[in-house]
């Protein structure tokens, strides 16, 4: 059976970094929905990823990191404009796609040369990453194609015995996961509209471009 913990005691945090450092997974609530995460730094806990959601290896994990020193270290060349505008958003809920290093291994970006970044406006995994030692890759916490649930009871229930530990931090605050804009041409372009609304994301990014129409 799942072990699910109150997210608020400190026996339970420590004890997911121990899982997230050996290369295990974890579920935690975030700034959005709840999410299942691994350290990109340990490629068994990446795999399980994918396997607890049933995913299909082609579809990207996004990464969390706690600074913007850090969001150096897995991603090059952001323009001074585009971290400006990047100050003004984060810590909240808009993941950017940006180029990234050798530190970020393909098998967290399937393959790609670019990779999904945010820094969330949550201080548990805020405190995860820092405690691991490396960013998290992190997708919602449900089996692919089947609904996210609201609380972690429920999640736990959906996703069985596959993970060893789930954080319970209550219900979620969002219904929807993070915005995805893509910052790798010379203008950004949104992608997915979630939490954060493509008005507010305007504030930060004047020339923000819609999802491109088919």
């Amino acid at each position: 059976m799942t072990n699910i913990l109150p997210a608020d005691d400190k026996t339970a945090r420590s004890t997911a970094v121990d899982l997230l450092k050996n290369g295990d997974v974890v579920v935690f609530p975030t700034d959005t929905i709840y999410g299942i995460g691994a350290s990109i730094a340990k490629e068994s806990g990446i795999k399980k990823i994918f396997e607890v959601k049933s995913r299909s290896p082609d579809k990207p994990l996004i990464i969390y990191v706690a600074s913007f020193e850090q969001l150096q270290q897995v991603t090059q060349a952001i323009p001074e404009s585009t971290i400006s505008s990047l100050r003004k958003i984060w810590p909240g809920a808009m993941s950017g796609i940006f180029p990234k290093t050798e530190v970020v291994p393909p098998f967290v970006t399937s393959g790609k040369n670019t990779v999904a970044v945010r820094i969330p406006n949550h201080q548990l995994c805020l405190e995860l990453v820092r405690q691991v030692g490396a960013p998290l890759a992190v997708t919602s916490a449900n089996v692919s194609g089947m609904e996210t649930q609201k609380t972690a009871p429920e999640v736990a229930a959906q996703l069985g015995e596959r993970v060893p530990l789930v954080l319970d931090g209550g219900p979620n605050p969002e219904e929807q996961p993070s915005t995805l804009v893509d910052f790798t041409g010379l203008t950004a372009q949104l992608l997915r509209e979630g939490a954060l609304s493509f008005s507010k994301l305007c504030e930060a990014i004047p020339d923000l471009k819609p999802i491109p129409q088919n």
